[in-house]
């Protein structure tokens, strides 16, 4: 995964994500414009909207700045991916763009564009950069290849769109920790009974 931050002077900041699916594939997740952005563990959403006809609104805090971010999205689909323009706050819009690579697969480059604010405002307001894309693409590249990897086990779709989408960033964290320390539990607990089985054999011998 390549970054390019924004810095003093500069108007965008990208980041290409390598993924395990084709143009095709990757074409029909950037259809889910809010599963796109609840992905990011940095920003935690206290309400998504869907308005109709490419139309959004979300409220959310973004945990990278601290800002809270109340916008509206007007979303564009065309074949190299999907564009977003916003309603209000410092960035003006961020491109989802798709780029076939000769392998097959395709690389995802998401682009931060603060370009329609004027230099000055940027300046005055620079605290309310959105620092969290670097994380964002590091999330994306995680969820796309846990797809791919257990997306035919049953239930777990189902999961991950209606039980884990919804949680807050601190929720995913702990429900993680009780599935894996519930894991390690049922580990242990088949240790112990293999080791009995083991012995109660030994014993009826």
């Amino acid at each position: 995964m390549n970054t390019k931050p924004e810095s003093e002077g500069q108007d965008v900041a990208w980041v290409t994500i390598e993924t395990p699916f084709d143009g095709g594939h990757l074409k029909d997740f950037l259809g889910d414009i809010e599963r796109l952005y609840r992905i990011n563990s940095l920003t935690e959403f206290e309400e998504w909207r869907n308005n109709g006809n490419g139309k959004y609104l979300f409220r959310a805090k973004n945990l990278s700045n601290g800002k809270n971010v109340e916008t509206g999205l007007d979303v564009a689909v065309s074949e190299s991916g999907v564009n977003v323009s916003y309603s209000s706050g410092l960035k003006t819009a961020t491109r989802f763009r798709i780029e076939p690579n000769a392998d097959g697969l395709a690389s995802l480059v998401i682009t931060d564009d603060y370009g329609g604010t004027p230099a000055e405002v940027r300046k005055s307001r620079i605290d309310e950069v959105d620092k969290s894309l670097e994380q964002w693409g590091r999330d994306i590249h995680r969820y796309l290849h846990q797809w791919k990897r257990w997306s035919w086990l049953p239930g777990w779709r189902w999961y991950m769109r209606r039980v884990w989408q919804p949680m807050k960033p601190s929720a995913r964290r702990i429900s993680f920790m009780i599935i894996m320390i519930t894991l390690a539990e049922f580990v242990m607990f088949l240790f112990v009974f293999l080791i009995f089985w083991l012995e109660l054999d030994k014993f009826m011998d």
